[in-house]
């Protein structure tokens, strides 16, 4: 027993050994991100927005099914998780090759004598068999842990580009939905300026046959009218690229999307669906875990690290073991070597002379890299604060603007309501009563441009804030 203990021991510290001689070729520094503001200066006052599953804010089902839909279905998210099993099949076959590679070897061996006279004690026919194992082994001094530190930073950064994926394609559906509904309520009430300015175009031209009117006024109403309807196009147009992009992102082939969320859209006009978001998702320090190009960024400074510690392993001697057992069985006859078993141990240590100038070189080279690593990781949460400080600003400006949009909306309202009292009581032309009408129109179409704006602006500020849908534990690619 106390031998046993011992032999435990012996392997227990050779084990640890190797793991410290590993981390001696690691690079002591770590990514650090750069000072980071406490607070945003433009961010909305209220409590904090939820990061994950952020569209459901705008209360709209269909648009709830077409993200799920993308996110189960998208082409972008099933070649990230493609690319996580990627990595993770790459990460076991880089920490196998540490291990020992044993080897099953038989062989067989037959004699007969064919002519001559046989020696005393000796057979005419013979026949002997030989098997075993052979073994060798590179003893992992130095070069496991930068192994397996960059095995597990690849997995991290396959990881990272599947949030990506996933916070990415969210932002395009929901942008491509608020593009469509947008395009529908302009087309609408484009068709009502455009019935508008019909009738305006063919009272002035009625006036300008009877000497009531001037032909210049109907000629310039008739092109108000053109105008109007020329604008169509554009919006057919839109809506129909909306939709075309929709079925794109869920994976489906545009007039070939068999959804019911398809169906309905394509046949329902509904309003610009709207966010109200009171108050920034996250804080600026909190970008450090939400944004996934920063966990992307994080994990390819342990690459970078690992590579410099393969890479200075490489100026370091190996221990290489190698061994066989051989048991060799007569089957025919009594050959001389039969009944026998060998073993044998042969230690190899290596260590380079003549290329080590190359090998420092390459050392130096990583050396560098893992520099470049640790500044992209600073330039990467700088450009991440940025792009949501812009988020912020746009997503304040927009506020405003839909609210002077709607007021403006409001005092057309209150105008139309007079002109329609005024025709009514006979004291207003029908032309004045439609221009009245027509304005209108002309504020309806800007509120709904600005709802869409403002909408664009909370998509645009969850996905500068890495927002996406929330992963269940256990739920992540295999």
């Amino acid at each position: 027993m106390p031998t046993r203990v011992g032999s435990v021991v012996r392997a227990m510290a050779l084990c640890g050994t190797l793991a410290a001689a590993g981390c001696v070729t690691m690079p002591s520094e770590r990514a650090e991100a750069p000072a980071l503001p406490t607070m945003w200066r433009d961010a909305p006052v209220g409590a904090a927005a939820p990061v994950t599953d952020w569209w459901r804010g705008f209360n709209d089902p269909v648009l709830d099914q077409l993200i799920a839909e993308a996110l189960a279905e998208g082409p972008s998210v099933q070649l990230a998780v493609s690319r996580v099993r990627e990595a993770r099949a790459l990460s076991s076959s880089t920490l196998s090759q540490f291990l020992p590679e044993v080897l099953a070897a038989s062989s067989g061996q037959y004699t007969r004598v064919v002519e001559g006279v046989v020696q005393a004690g000796a057979e005419r026919e013979q026949m002997s068999g030989a098997y075993g194992a052979q073994i060798s082994w590179e003893l992992p001094l130095f070069g496991v842990g930068p192994a397996a530190s960059g095995a597990n930073a690849n997995t991290q950064s396959a990881l990272a580009d599947l949030r990506g994926a996933q916070a990415a394609l969210a932002a395009d559906v929901a942008q491509a939905y608020v593009d469509l509904r947008a395009a529908q309520a302009s087309r609408m009430a484009l068709m009502q300026s455009v019935e508008a300015a019909d009738e305006l175009a063919d009272i002035l031209a009625i006036g300008a046959s009877a000497g009531f009117a001037s032909e210049a006024d109907a000629a310039d109403a008739r092109r108000l009218a053109e105008s109007a309807r020329a604008r169509l196009a554009d919006l057919v147009i839109e809506e129909r690229r909306a939709q075309n992009v929709l079925s794109v992102l869920r994976g489906h082939a545009p007039g070939a999307d068999p959804s019911s969320a398809q169906s309905l859209i394509e046949t329902s006009v509904a309003a610009v669906p709207h966010l109200q978001l009171a108050s920034a998702p996250a804080a600026p320090a909190d970008l450090l875990r939400l944004r996934p190009d920063i966990a992307r960024a994080e994990a390819m400074t342990l690459v970078a690290a690992a590579q410099l510690g393969a890479a200075r392993a490489d100026l370091l001697p190996r221990l290489s073991i190698t061994g066989t057992i051989s048991v060799t069985d007569a089957l025919i006859g009594n050959p001389a070597d039969s009944d026998t078993t060998l073993a044998s141990v042969t230690p190899f240590v290596s260590i380079p002379l003549f290329d080590w100038g190359q090998r420092f070189a390459v050392s130096r080279q990583r050396d560098a890299q893992f520099d470049q690593s640790l500044i992209q990781y600073r330039q990467t949460v700088v450009q991440a604060v940025a792009e949501a400080s812009d988020a912020l600003v746009a997503l304040d400006q927009a506020r405003l603007r839909l609210e002077a949009a709607r007021a403006a909306e409001d005092a057309a309202e209150a105008t139309a309501r007079g002109s329609r009292a005024a025709f009514g009581a006979g004291i207003q032309s029908l032309s004045d009563r439609l221009r009245a009408e027509q304005q209108l129109i002309d504020a309806n179409l800007t509120r709904i441009d600005a709802e869409a704006q403002s909408a664009r602006a909370a998509i645009a500020t969850y996905r500068a804030f890495g927002g996406g849908p929330a992963i269940a534990p256990g739920n992540a690619p295999g």
